[in-house]
């Protein structure tokens, strides 16, 4: 008996300044063209993992598609871990640094294309406490960054530019212990990164050692830099400088802030203050549509 190929599309309605109602009408023809019936689910931000993982189990789908920023990729990758479920990708979030590092089409028609493409590829995901990234997290000035984005009144590029200002005035260093399998670091720092990838949305290379397959994650950690400097950070106009960083390549790593509650991030999510992280990596944790 012949069975029906599935497709579930996840949306975050708010994430980004793209046209939703476009991306929706192009995956549903997409979908008729190649024959899948087309599922479609909307965030809300209240228990939307969980609701996922209840449509996965129900309607068993060949793969899932998600239009959203880093924050919600993240989210659905954990609801389908464990199956074989393809998994794409259709940026459609503020800064979309996953789909930078994965070297994906930024137009619309192309990563349609590509999400319902033969070619995908295993990645690894780093669990952080009770949270999973995909991509780059960090605690200091790039997630107080996020926070007052998230709390701002506009998306997109210039709403990021628009807060950069704000986050230059409130930031401050604060001191950190970093313990790995080999080694453990004190220091102060401007943020610490854990990194999964190479590339912050803005473009800039944050983590050369960056390899989403290779089994390990890094900690980056950047020490004292300068306002100039680090306004060309938060703008993506300007890599770090090596000489202010020190990058461990780790599969498990404690982080801990020594003064006092730092801002934290996930994937472009502001998840509050912490004092104390704990993070392992996850190999080939997720199926993932590639060109």
């Amino acid at each position: 008996m012949f069975s029906e190929r599935k497709v579930l599309l996840v949306v975050n309605p708010i994430s980004g300044d793209k046209d939703k109602e476009e991306i929706l009408l192009k995956v549903a023809a997409k979908a008729e063209e190649d024959d899948y019936v087309l599922s479609i689910f909307s965030t809300t931000g209240v228990n939307d993992l969980g609701e996922i993982r209840n449509l996965v189990k129900k309607l068993c789908p060949d793969r899932i598609l998600v239009a959203g920023g880093d924050g919600t990729i993240s989210m659905v990758a954990e609801a389908v871990t464990g199956t074989d479920i393809v998994f794409g990708i259709i940026p459609a979030g503020s800064a979309n640094g996953l789909s930078a590092d994965f070297g994906l089409p930024s137009g619309l028609d192309e990563a349609i294309e590509v999400a319902f493409g033969d070619n995908s590829s295993h990645i690894d995901a780093v669990r952080i406490n009770d949270d999973i990234s995909l991509h780059l997290s960090d605690i200091g000035l790039n997630a107080l960054l996020v926070k007052n984005y998230e709390n701002g009144d506009m998306r997109g590029k210039l709403g990021y530019a628009l807060e950069m200002f704000k986050t230059l005035n409130e930031h401050e260093n604060f001191r950190v212990r970093i313990t790995t399998e080999s080694a453990t670091v004190e220091t102060e720092a401007l943020v610490v990164i854990i990194a999964n990838a190479k590339k912050y949305g803005t473009g800039i290379s944050i983590n050369p050692f960056g390899d989403m397959s290779d089994g390990l994650f890094e900690i980056v950690i950047a020490k004292r830099i300068d306002f100039i400097e680090t306004a060309k950070f938060l703008t993506g106009n300007a890599s770090f400088d090596h000489d202010v960083m020190e990058v461990l390549s780790v599969e498990n790593a404690k982080i801990e802030c020594l003064d006092r509650e730092v801002y934290f991030q996930v994937d472009g999510e502001y998840k509050g203050e912490v004092r104390e992280l704990n993070a392992s990596i996850l190999k080939g944790f997720v199926r993932i549509a590639v060109p």
